[in-house]
């Protein structure tokens, strides 16, 4: 049988790891799967202080470090940066200021147990189905709690195949401080252990209001809210998730964010890209549609802020009508459009420009890359703060794209934001 105890960290680490950041003021903000995508702490409202605590909870994982520890360590760091004790603050969605708890040696000590049981629990569940064809059975344990709940105590024992959808909604843990487990088996250890293969009990459910988002839900009984979600999850929800996340967040938050996740993000974003390419090219006809391609970087967002121009978010987006159609036959005309090719290339270039530059005059940002078989730069003009037709929202969009000298990127008219024009 397999052990959860037993589990090498290795899958553990790797979980939390992935993880971005989001910032919640309520535990209710970051909500349920968002948690597989997402490190966060309520009424932590700075990211280099969800940095430090993250950073507490990597070692633990990691190194084993144990909970005094833990709190030894990062307890003055939070006194020092003021998150600690009870203060004023006022909530973001509401606008109303109140007295809140922030950080506490019990609060340290939910953070610390629930970070790793549900970093731990995602972990077993990727052995779980790398294993399931030898071990395909799995034994709910509610016998390490103190305190079990009821409605766990009932499953104590409870052998389902690992494919039962039981598991879907209460593979452990699905509570604040629940300490259950399960033990992954084969037919042979079941035999030798007298245990036999039940039937997937039906749970009642009860009606649940998230007050922060009106979102109502029916959750199984046993489950506590804020747990109400598959595991494994993360491989599918993960890339779309934080994408959203980062385009609603904002601008300095999205960029360092999107630096953070630029591994584990950039295939889903080139991938996206690369079908809305294929897409406009074959159907040759502009229709205003949009995608996002990357995000600006912290260093731009932070030249833009000098100037008195921070955009309201990150993404950079790029419309079909550059591609196809009017402009970009224009572009074509001149010889200096951009090929399919080039543009199935973006978002990896985007990530990484030879130079950022800031149009003096227009206040619009110059990405430039390089060209493979071209000794011309490619130039990405984005207009920051651009409002569609459709969404009526401010979004950075890029407005042009084509191939330049390098001398024509020289002069007062622009500044260089980052990176260098040879």
């Amino acid at each position: 049988m397999i052990k959860f105890q037993a589990l090498p960290p290795k899958e553990a680490i790797e979980f939390f790891r992935s993880k971005g950041y989001k910032i919640g003021f309520s535990w209710e903000d970051v909500w349920q799967s968002e948690h597989q995508a997402a490190f966060t702490v309520a009424k932590v409202m700075q990211l280099d202080i969800l940095r430090d605590i993250r950073a507490g909870i990597d070692s633990a994982l990691a190194d084993g470090t144990t909970f005094e520890t833990f709190r030894k360590q990062l307890k003055p760091l939070l006194m020092q940066k003021g998150w600690w004790g009870k203060a004023e603050m006022t909530d973001p969605l509401t606008g109303e200021t109140r007295l809140v708890q922030l950080g506490s040696t019990r609060r340290l000590r939910t953070i610390f147990d629930t970070n790793l049981r549900t970093a731990h629990s995602e972990g077993q569940w990727e052995r779980i189905q790398d294993a399931k064809k030898r071990f395909p059975y799995l034994r709910y344990d509610a016998n390490n709690s103190e305190h079990p709940r009821m409605q766990h105590s009932a499953w104590d024992n409870l052998v389902l195949p690992a494919d039962d959808p039981f598991w879907q909604a209460h593979f452990p843990v699905k509570a604040w401080g629940c300490k259950c487990n399960v033990t992954q088996f084969n037919q042979r250890m079941l035999d030798q252990r007298g245990l036999k293969v039940g039937e997937s009990p039906e749970v009642p459910q009860y009606t649940y209001a998230n007050k922060r988002t009106g979102e109502i839900q029916k959750i199984p009984l046993g489950v506590d809210p804020g747990f109400n979600y598959p595991p494994g999850g993360r491989l599918d929800n993960l890339p779309r998730f934080v994408t959203d996340k980062i385009i609603q967040a904002p601008a300095d938050l999205a960029a360092t964010w999107w630096q953070t996740m630029l591994p584990l993000q950039a295939p889903g974003i080139t991938k996206t890209f690369q079908e809305f390419v294929a897409k406009t090219f074959a159907d040759a006809t502009p229709r205003g549609k949009f995608v996002v391609a990357g995000f600006a970087h912290p260093d731009d967002i932070e030249f833009l802020r000098g100037q008195d121009k921070t955009p309201v978010s990150a993404e950079i987006a790029v419309q079909d009508r550059l591609m196809v159609g009017r402009k970009a036959d224009r572009h074509e005309l001149d010889g200096d459009a951009l090929s399919e090719a080039e543009w199935m290339e973006l978002p990896v270039k985007l990530s990484d420009p030879k130079a950022v530059l800031y149009d003096n005059e227009t206040g619009n940002l110059l990405y430039i890359m390089d060209s493979q078989d071209d000794t011309r730069a490619q130039k990405l003009v984005v207009q920051m703060d651009f409002v569609p037709k459709k969404p009526k929202r401010k979004l950075n969009m890029a407005r042009t794209a084509f191939k330049v000298d390098s001398v024509a990127l020289k002069g007062r008219k622009y500044t260089l934001v980052r990176g260098a024009v040879e």
